[in-house]
C-alpha cells in the first residue's frame, strides 16, 4: 500500500551474523506502535491529511478501508472505480480513495489508496481519536509485523539482505509452520487442531474472537444438535450484515506446540476458521514478510529486535 514510504529509522542499522553478501544484514523500525485498547483487535494512532485518527489493525482483511462517511471529512479524493472484497458473510463492494498523506509511527506516505466501505464502527473513538477504518494485509504483508498485544505494542520492520533472522526472545518460543492462501496470498493459513482433528483457519487481528466454521465444527465431532443448546450471540461479516453465532465449549484447540483445553469458541457458517485477536493478546506473535513460518511465545519476552539465533522447540 505505501508505495512511496518515507522510514525515519529509529536507530542504525542491526549488522548481524547472518548476513547478506555484501556482509550486511540490514534491521531497519519502521514503527513502534502504541496500542491504544485492552481488549479485542488491536486500534493504532495515525495521521491522514494531518487530521489524527485511529485504525484497527486487521491482518485478516486484504485491503486498508476507510469508513464512507469518512471520506470528506478527511479529504479524500474518490478514483470513480470500485473493487470486489471478500470476507466473513459474503462479499461487498467498495469505491477506490486516495489520501495526501498518511502517517503511522515513525513513516509517512503520499498518494495512500483505501476502499472506501464499512460502517459498523463508524462513530467509534479510542483516546479522543475517531475509529477510521482499517490497516490491512496490503499494508501488513510488506513488512516483518511483530504483534506484542500484551505490552500494547506493534513493531514493524523493513529487513533486507538478511537470512535465518529470528526473535531475539528470552526463553522457549514456537516455529510455528504457515501457508498463504492459494486466492489471497497475504492471508495467513494456521493449522489446528480441534478436539484433535485438523483444521485450518486464517490468522486474523481483526476477529475479535477466534470463530469455527460451521464445517469445521461437524467435522471435529460437534453436532447440529449439540449447536442448537448452545449460548447464541450475533456477529458482523464483511457487508455489516448480522449473522448468527453459537458459542460452544470444545475438548481443545491446538496450535503448534499450544494446547488450550476446553475452550469456548464462536461457530457460523462462514467459509473459513479465523485464529483471532485473542489469541495474540496473550503471545508474541512475529510474522516475517516471506518464508513459511510465524514464531510465537507467551507474553513477557524482553525483547522483540529481530536476531540471528536458532530457535528453541
Amino acid at each position: 500500500m505505501l508505495q512511496t514510504l518515507r522510514r525515519f529509522l529509529l536507530g542504525l542499522p542491526f549488522f548481524l551474523c547472518a548476513c547478506a553478501d555484501d556482509g550486511t544484514c540490514k534491521i531497519a523500525s519502521v514503527g513502534d506502535l502504541q496500542v491504544l485498547n485492552s481488549r479485542g483487535s488491536p486500534i493504532v494512532k495515525a495521521s491522514v491529511n494531518g487530521h489524527p485518527v485511529a485504525f484497527i489493525v486487521d491482518s485478516g482483511a486484504q485491503f486498508s478501508s476507510i469508513w464512507p462517511n469518512q471520506v470528506d471529512k478527511l479529504g479524500l479524493v474518490s478514483q470513480f472505480r470500485q473493487v470486489r472484497m471478500h470476507g466473513v458473510g459474503g462479499e461487498t463492494m467498495g469505491d477506490i480513495v486516495i489520501a495526501d498523506k498518511l502517517g503511522l509511527g515513525s513513516a509517512t506516505a503520499s498518494d495512500v489508496p483505501f476502499i472506501a466501505v464499512g460502517n459498523l464502527f463508524d462513530g467509534h473513538a479510542i483516546d479522543g481519536l475517531p475509529v477510521v477504518g482499517l490497516f490491512g494485509a496490503d499494508f501488513l504483508s510488506s513488512y516483518d509485523v511483530i504483534f506484542d498485544l500484551p505490552e500494547h505494542r506493534i513493531n514493524i520492520y523493513d529487513i533486507h539482505g538478511c537470512k535465518k533472522q529470528l526473535p531475539e526472545w528470552r526463553g522457549n518460543f514456537s516455529k510455528i509452520k504457515v501457508e498463504h492462501w492459494w486466492r489471497d496470498s497475504t492471508k495467513i493459513v494456521l493449522h489446528l487442531k480441534l478436539n484433535g482433528h485438523p483444521i485450518e483457519a486464517f490468522l486474523d487481528s481483526g476477529a475479535f474472537r477466534t470463530l469455527i466454521s460451521r464445517d469445521d465444527a461437524l467435522e471435529a465431532g460437534v453436532r447440529k444438535s449439540d449447536l442448537k443448546q448452545d449460548r447464541q450471540g450475533l456477529g458482523f461479516g464483511i457487508d455489516d450484515e448480522k449473522t448468527a453465532r453459537f458459542f460452544h465449549r470444545f475438548d481443545s484447540l491446538e496450535l503448534g506446540s499450544f494446547r488450550f483445553n476446553h475452550p469456548v469458541l464462536s461457530v457460523a457458517e462462514t467459509d473459513n476458521s479465523l485464529l483471532g485477536a485473542e489469541f495474540l493478546r496473550h503471545y508474541q506473535v512475529w510474522i516475517p514478510q516471506r518464508g513459511d513460518w510465524i514464531y510465537a511465545k507467551p507474553a513477557s519476552a524482553a525483547r522483540t529486535t529481530p536476531a540471528s539465533a536458532e530457535p528453541n522447540h
